[in-house]
């Protein structure tokens, strides 16, 4: 009886394997012999676009404020004469509070290109720690608040009275200025934590203070510069009261689009306590201000009561559902970090790497609010450190977020190696020291802005020593690692972000779109790959058609990797 067609198929299939199969034996040998060579893959991305919780671990990053503080807002214009000798006008109680209170003129929009003059007199009658007040020109909209476009004093107050510092914040987050209340240091004490000192030297007793402030654009040789000067009415002036402090502006800072329309009063937008505070005798741009009456200046917030929430050094940061500060659908990375406080962080588990490893992410940025002294680190680092950040403990390769103040927050690559004994602090209330290595200057991160970011760690850069790029929009800076650093090697089992309590103020910052380096390529040894792709022969020979049967035999030796196995090897 003849065969079918069928048969006669599945007879040329049963031929076509008996040839085959010695030579599957054989590549099945072979992948177990090639299996330790050829190049090492690359790590694993992940990629987060935090349209859910992504179950990322926290630790401290949710400080609840031990109790609520009711703020009074209350100042304006008063009837009252503490710092003139008629009765009539402004000041009062006012909060330092993450809610913007005001009392101000409304202005002609003024720049660094114009001149601008005032003078007047002041009286602090009650002070308390952690309170502070601006007087001076800025500007009314401050989305996100923070301190730019804003020059004029800044009054930090304690138990006995008060500082003054002379400060210029610009629009892109830049400050300069002087401290006018001096800084003392005790020779009796050794260098260290105590020594250098700043007191209250503004007395809180009703004591008048007079002072003028002016700044000229044309000055410093077309730089701009600002002066003031502050006098009391008491018979021992203090040495302070006596000299003219003077600010020349760094270059390029009159061409940053700093504008002003407010004249005024504003409280400081950190959560802190109450100071009380009195202007009479004003002038300014050439105007006289009589407050023998209500001059129906402009309040925001400054006669309001309500519940804060917020305290110094509370964290409050992880996973943020509702928002999209750095663009896109809701949900993103990001919050308030202190630059004191606890130590606290909020990241993916990952790795573990080290420093042999090339590492590498991206994403976007935006910095909401960046007053001075406030900071942060993101990148990958190690768990096991939990009372003090990378930053003190080491095991970190990552970006600084951080001042000096005179630039506003740089965007720069650090890292920090492994360190088996870290220095104790010598003082109870001392932290240990910064052991990081951190590149002095590179991209700025301007509030306001959402900006593209890329960072790569590559172990094979600067000659084999490693080194770490960070990109922010167009602008690169690259940090070598010191010779021998790659060697002392780092654990890595975290990508986040974390704090830094070297003493500060807070910063909101929110990344969304990130993708980075989270795992080690799982490698199959040659014995899995060479059976799977046995397999996949036999499904053909099973299955297909002599076409299929020749194109998985091509396969099996071209490698083509049409088969490969979905994990990555």
């Amino acid at each position: 009886m003849g065969r079918t067609p069928r048969q006669r198929v599945l007879d040329q299939r049963a031929i076509a394997f008996g040839r085959l199969g010695p030579a599957l034996v054989v590549a099945a040998f072979l992948g177990v012999a090639d299996s330790g060579s050829g190049e090492t893959p690359p790590n694993v991305l992940k990629t987060e676009h935090f349209d859910r919780d992504p179950g990322w671990e926290g630790f401290n990053n949710r400080i609840a404020p031990k109790a609520t503080k009711t703020v009074r807002q209350d100042f304006g214009y008063s009837p009252t004469h503490f710092a003139g000798k008629e009765k009539g006008e402004i000041g009062g109680t006012i909060w330092r509070g993450s809610a913007h209170a005001s009392y101000a003129a409304r202005i002609p929009v003024r720049t660094l290109n114009d001149k601008l003059s005032a003078s007047g007199s002041f009286a602090l009658t009650a002070s308390s720690g952690s309170s502070g007040v601006f007087f001076g020109w800025f500007r009314g909209d401050r989305p996100g608040g923070g301190r730019q476009n804003s020059l004029g004093f800044r009054f930090a107050g304690e138990g006995a009275g008060a500082r003054i510092t002379l400060q210029l914040v610009t629009a892109t987050n830049q400050a300069c200025g002087t401290k006018v209340t001096p800084w003392i240091v005790d020779k009796t004490k050794p260098p260290g934590q105590g020594r250098k000192y700043r007191p209250p030297s503004i007395k809180n007793d009703g004591t008048r203070y007079a002072w003028t402030l002016d700044y000229d654009p044309l000055a410093a040789d077309g730089n701009g510069q600002f002066r003031c000067t502050v006098r009391s009415n008491s018979p021992k002036p203090e040495e302070f009261e006596t000299k003219t402090f003077t600010v020349t502006l760094p270059k390029g800072y009159k061409e940053q689009g700093t504008t002003f329309d407010r004249f005024g009063l504003m409280n400081s937008e950190r959560p802190g306590n109450a100071l009380t505070i009195y202007f009479d005798d004003l002038r300014h741009d050439g105007q006289v201000i009589d407050f023998a009456r209500d001059p129906g200046w402009e309040g925001v917030g400054n006669r309001a009561t309500y519940e804060r929430r917020e305290e110094g050094g509370a964290h409050d940061f992880g996973y943020s559902a509702p928002t999209r500060h750095a663009g896109g659908t809701p949900g993103e990375l990001g919050g308030t970090l202190w630059r004191s406080g606890v130590y606290g962080y909020y990241a993916d588990r990952v790795g573990p790497f080290s420093l042999a490893d090339r590492l590498e992410a991206q994403g976007k940025v935006v910095l909401t609010v960046g007053p001075p002294d406030s900071g942060m680190y993101f990148g990958w680092f190690h768990s096991a450190h939990k009372e003090n950040a990378p930053t003190q403990a080491g095991d970190f390769v990552g970006v600084r977020i951080g001042g000096p103040t005179r630039v506003g927050h740089y965007f720069v690559p650090a890292y920090a190696t492994s360190r088996a004994a870290p220095r104790p602090p010598s003082d109870a209330r001392e932290h240990p020291p910064r052991v990081t290595v951190e590149a002095g200057a590179g991209p700025v991160l301007v509030p306001q802005r959402v900006v593209p970011w890329r960072l790569v760690y590559d172990p094979d850069a600067a000659g084999g020593r490693g080194a770490i790029e960070a990109t922010l929009g167009d602008q690169t800076v690259a940090l070598a690692l010191k010779p021998g650093d790659k060697a002392k090697g780092a654990t890595l089992d975290r990508f986040g972000l974390f704090t830094t309590h070297i003493g500060g103020s807070f910063l909101k910052v929110y990344f969304d779109d990130l993708t980075y380096t989270a795992a080690r390529p799982v490698r199959q040894t040659g014995v899995p790959r060479a059976i799977e792709r046995l397999g996949l022969a036999m499904r053909a020979l099973e299955f297909g058609t002599c076409r299929e049967l020749r194109s998985s035999c091509s396969n099996i030796w071209k490698g083509d990797g049409q088969h490969e196995p979905t994990t990555p090897w």
